[in-house]
């Protein structure tokens, strides 16, 4: 019962979505559901996560994270702060913020182990400068590539909408740095990033990730990058097939099905349609607080043409409670395995911090680009 009670909180998102796609099948007709899924989405998402979880085993993104630090000269928890959520904002840019944060906290713990209450608001501000850093590429998060595929996005177009937001979210979250009182820090040594793996492994990994770029930014099919992937990893690390994040997948299979069966629903169809038109930037940012940006970005792109407000609701919409991004799970989880964690207090400081920066980032980006 404890492991199937485990296994219900890890993955409610996957159930909640597997619930809405078969409840949905009930009103329509029976059809070929397979035409209903982005194949362009999955194959690139899976190609991302497997290349990740092989730099990532290969203590690629750790050793990086650690020479940053060593070179930075840190002696200081501001500049520590400071040093590490630049590194995060950028890298997640790169890597998805799932992985920088996964890459990166541990840092943060090692840093901060002498100070508790630091601690916990030096996280929360990493886990902004993830979520916020992401919002920048179209493969910086899972939501983004969904909308830049979807609707046949220009880089120019993709660019021009997203970098003035991520360009005010990078300065407010070098404002939230700067609050922290400076206090002395001999940073620890951070064993996880001794070492390397194999060399060989490391450069063609790096192929493989320049290979799905050349993908997204083009018109090459993601079948050629998916292909390379699968065949490059099960022949040097097939480990890292199990690595993957197959519940995130599942939940966009899910969710492309339960959008497209509602799309059906005439009735449902014209509610929602006529909910969500002239209204798409505050729906999207509003319903990612309830059931995480990825989720709610498959469900309103199949309602409205207004990409860009999707694009931005969902990517501020990372903003706010705990499941606005799921990505920010994941730096509770870490801290929650910490030495004396304090769930309750973390959690008052990650909802104070990230809804005062969703009202000021909303604001600016309704104001100057909506």
């Amino acid at each position: 019962m404890e492991g199937f009670r485990e296994f219900v909180k890890k993955e409610i998102v996957v159930i909640i979505a597997g619930a809405a796609a078969l409840i949905s099948c009930a009103f329509v007709p029976v059809v070929n559901y397979i035409d209903y899924v982005d194949t362009e989405v999955i194959g690139t998402l899976f190609s991302l996560m497997a290349i990740i979880a092989g730099l990532k085993g290969n203590n690629v993104l750790s050793r990086f994270s650690g020479w940053i630090v060593e070179k930075a000269h840190i002696n200081g928890t501001r500049r520590a702060l400071v040093v590490i959520s630049l590194l995060t904002f950028f890298l997640s840019m790169l890597v998805t913020n799932d992985a920088a944060l996964i890459a990166l906290v541990p840092v943060t713990v090692l840093f901060f182990a002498d100070y508790p209450s630091q601690m916990i608001y030096a996280i929360v501000v990493q886990t902004v400068a993830a979520n916020m850093g992401s919002m920048a590429t179209p493969f910086g998060n899972p939501q983004n590539l969904l909308i830049y595929s979807s609707y046949s996005i220009t880089p120019a177009e993709f660019f021009a909408a997203s970098l003035p937001t991520t360009a005010v979210s990078l300065a407010a979250v070098l404002i939230l740095c700067v609050l922290i009182k400076n206090k002395p820090l001999v940073p620890a040594e951070n064993d996880t990033a001794e070492t390397t793996g194999s060399k060989a492994y490391i450069f063609l990994y790096g192929v493989l990730f320049v290979l799905v770029m050349v993908c997204v930014f083009t018109d090459m099919s993601i079948l050629v990058a998916f292909a390379s992937v699968c065949a490059v990893v099960m022949i040097i690390e097939p480990q890292r097939l199990f690595e993957v994040d197959y519940g995130l997948l599942i939940t966009f299979v899910f969710f492309f099905i339960f959008v497209e069966n509602i799309q059906r629903i005439d009735v449902v169809n014209s509610f929602i349609t006529e909910l969500v038109q002239g209204r798409e930037f505050f729906a999207s940012a509003a319903i990612s607080q309830v059931i995480s940006n990825v989720p709610a970005a498959v469900m309103l792109s199949g309602f409205t043409d207004n990409w860009k407000a999707v694009m931005l609701g969902t990517d501020i919409g990372g903003l706010g409670t705990p499941v606005a991004s799921l990505a920010s799970l994941i730096s509770m989880r870490i801290y929650g395995e910490t030495e004396n964690a304090k769930t309750g207090r973390f959690l008052g400081v990650f909802t104070v911090v990230n809804f005062v920066l969703l009202v000021l980032i909303y604001a600016f980006a309704e104001l100057t680009q909506i």
